[in-house]
């Protein structure tokens, strides 16, 4: 198995390495734990704890989730995170599909939405500092989803970038092949524009590692390279799909 601590307080505790279908990332401060995104029905809730519970990291610590988007695959256990008392913050846009349904979502995954509360939504700009030297910044990326995030986190000297479902890198072709995979380009409130802007903007930020919101993450050059590719990609594409 990849290993799953990427340094001593930033753990991927959901994903495929846990044949789980999307990421989540742990946070470990000095009163607590944050989320990146909390997926979704049961199955991957126990999953995530079972590997908590590896690092001897704990739901009841759990103090903030930060939601990429409202899609089910990271927002669906909202409600379960509702139950522990930790806080969930979202963009404005993302926070009323988790609030109200997603009927959208319903229909594509099959599965009826349980919503959830969002304590505070958030957006460009907004930075958050935790116990630990750990700090948060937001950057509205949209395009993926009108309401899409992403995070520019700085823990134990590193600059990790949370990126949700703008792209990610598949597990199927060989390591020296490895290439990327634009994400999801079938909602509603898909822009390809947004998207094309979204993934330029990225691609000039100074980070360690990158961390997609599927399959595997990635740090140094390497992490540089898959972005600027992703971003290639989606400039090839015309018009929205």
């Amino acid at each position: 198995m990849r290993r799953t601590k990427l340094s001593e307080h930033l753990f991927q505790i959901s994903g495929v390495q846990y044949e789980t279908n999307s990421n989540i990332y742990a946070i470990q401060h000095n009163k607590g734990i944050i989320l990146i995104d909390c997926g979704f029905q049961k199955a991957q809730w126990e999953r995530m704890t079972a590997c908590m519970d590896r690092w001897n990291l704990k739901l009841q610590d759990i103090t903030h989730v930060f939601l990429t988007h409202s899609h089910f695959d990271h927002a669906g256990n909202v409600w379960r995170v509702n139950r522990l008392g930790a806080k969930v913050l979202a963009s404005a846009d993302d926070a009323e599909k988790v609030e109200h349904g997603n009927p959208e979502m319903e229909e594509l995954f099959g599965a009826s939405w349980i919503c959830g509360r969002v304590d505070q939504r958030i957006r460009e700009g907004d930075c958050f500092s935790f116990p630990g030297d750990v700090r948060l910044r937001v950057l509205e990326t949209p395009g993926h989803c009108r309401g899409a995030l992403s995070f520019l986190i700085e823990v134990d000297g590193l600059k990790a970038l949370c990126t949700g479902d703008m792209f990610f890198v598949t597990p199927f072709s060989p390591r020296d092949q490895d290439d990327v995979e634009l994400g999801y380009m079938g909602s509603r409130d898909f822009s390809l524009t947004e998207f094309q802007a979204s993934l330029g903007r990225l691609q000039k930020l100074e980070f360690d590692l990158l961390l997609p919101g599927h399959y595997y993450f990635y740090g140094g050059a390497e992490a540089g390279r898959l972005i600027a590719r992703a971003y290639e990609k989606a400039r090839a594409l015309k018009g929205d799909l």
